[in-house]
């Protein structure tokens, strides 16, 4: 049975792997390289999704697909974006197996969602007859979504929904059109008629400054919640200004 699994599967083929257990992942790739599989280890959704990205963009005839350790990642947040940004299998394995949660990864995107076998060979050999199995994602006209992404910060455009460390930032439309204008725009010093001209549609008064302190005061404080990175400065006199990198 693994021969002609191994058969099937062309040497071309490679997987990204989310999952943040480094021992874990070295175990498998061992077992991934002996069927004709190399693999890319990231740890994070977000981290999954700009490689997605990358490979999509790259025109590249190299197969690939993706394995999300469930155990070990908060991925349902992200899932449907993942599914959108790429053309490739997406399984997802879990020791806590849950009916509902089945459910769930399927409709958003997965193309497989199991419990773990008793061995690491038998779960590669599932995972191999799953992916020989999809044939939704070869079919389908992929609609690209529009990603933008920084650090642990993720917007997917498309969806009006961003994320900080792969957990959803709860937004208005608002904070959400300040934060994506100083994504596209991070490193650079943002006055507040810029920042309210890009984000808003009505004309620029003398409110309007009140109205962009309100927004970043809310979009720092929901950030806090998730992580106390620091993200955005205010800079004296001159407006705001989305970190490179947070501080």
């Amino acid at each position: 049975m693994a021969n002609k699994l191994r058969s099937v599967i062309p040497l071309q083929h490679y997987i990204i792997s989310i999952e943040k257990n480094k021992d874990t992942f070295e175990l498998f790739r061992a077992l991934w390289k002996s069927r004709g599989i190399d693999g890319i280890r990231v740890e994070t959704m977000t981290e999954g999704i700009k490689k997605a990205i990358e490979i999509e963009r790259s025109k590249t005839d190299e197969l690939y697909f993706i394995d999300i350790v469930a155990d070990d990642v908060t991925f349902m947040p992200q899932l449907e974006i993942l599914s959108a940004e790429t053309n490739a299998p997406i399984l997802i394995a879990t020791s806590a197996y849950d009916k509902n949660e089945h459910h769930e990864a399927l409709n958003n995107g997965a193309d497989f969602y199991g419990a773990y076998f008793d061995t690491p060979e038998t779960n590669i050999d599932a995972v191999i007859a799953s992916i020989n199995s999809v044939t939704r994602r070869s079919k389908k006209q992929n609609v690209p979504n529009k990603i933008l992404a920084h650090g642990d910060i993720l917007i997917a455009v498309n969806q009006h929904k961003a994320f900080i460390k792969d957990m959803e930032l709860s937004l208005t439309n608002s904070e959400l059109r300040v934060l994506q204008y100083m994504m596209i725009n991070r490193g650079n010093i943002l006055s507040h008629k810029q920042i309210y001209r890009n984000s808003y549609n009505d004309a620029y008064d003398e409110l309007s400054p009140d109205i962009i302190y309100s927004t970043i005061k809310r979009l720092r404080k929901k950030i806090r919640k998730i992580t106390s990175a620091n993200y955005i400065e205010t800079v004296k006199n001159m407006g705001y200004r989305l970190f490179t990198k947070a501080v």
